[in-house]
């Protein structure tokens, strides 16, 4: 910095703006140079790979919110089997209003999936990958879920499932009767008329029909 300054003391005004115009220029492009290195590592991360625990743990701060407004119970990580049916789900939100599973995704990319499709697409950097459907995931184990809720005689309890994506340069193109949402637009659902409703569900007696199938439970 003295040597610098010694530098610029020997030079006239129109130089010595000059330089600190270069100085700062050259300061930025190395700034842009790192921070998109960053990114790019940050990005190929969750490009190819489902990251399921970051998709529980951002469900979990968003249905931790909702169950402290609302009451109700969540079952994370969970192995659904009925005798018929089974499947697996990231989180399980009992409520007044009902039940709903859902899927994490934290893929990045343009995403391409419906039921009917065994592999969700993914593109991006005009690669195509395929990965394992959240869609067929979801309604999979809301399948067992209804199937173990009636074994257990616990009838008049609405069940749905969602995909929710996680990723954080991801566009969802999801086609068909399933919902899917962003962390942002499920914390917003999750306020409205829909999951405020009481149906007269009894969140412990339906949790507790749960509990067999459960891994975690918060």
């Amino acid at each position: 910095m003295n040597i610098l300054l010694t530098l610029l003391s020997n030079r006239e005004p129109w130089q010595t703006t000059l330089i600190f115009a270069a100085v700062i220029i050259t300061a930025f492009l190395v700034y842009m140079l790192v921070k998109k290195y960053k990114e790019g590592g940050s990005h190929k991360n969750h490009a190819g790979k489902n990251d399921h625990d970051r998709s529980i743990k951002i469900l979990k701060r968003i249905l931790g919110a909702y169950i402290k407004r609302s009451d109700g119970r969540v079952i994370y990580s969970a192995e659904v089997k009925g005798k018929k049916t089974s499947g697996s789900a990231d989180a399980i939100l009992i409520g007044y209003f009902g039940v709903l599973v859902l899927i994490g995704c934290d893929l990045s990319g343009e995403l391409y999936a419906n039921e009917k499709d065994e592999n969700l697409t993914q593109i991006i950097k005009k690669e195509r990958k395929q990965h394992e459907n959240p869609v067929i995931m979801a309604l999979s184990a809301q399948k067992a879920v209804t199937e173990l809720l009636r074994e257990k005689k616990i009838y008049r309890v609405t069940v749905e499932s969602a995909v929710i994506f996680t990723g954080k340069k991801s566009i969802p193109n999801i086609s068909g009767p399933i919902k899917h949402y962003t962390g942002k637009t499920l914390g917003k659902a999750l306020k409205s008329e829909k999951f405020l409703e009481d149906k007269g569900v009894n969140t412990d007696i339906t949790a507790e029909a749960l509990l067999g199938w459960r891994l975690t439970e918060s």
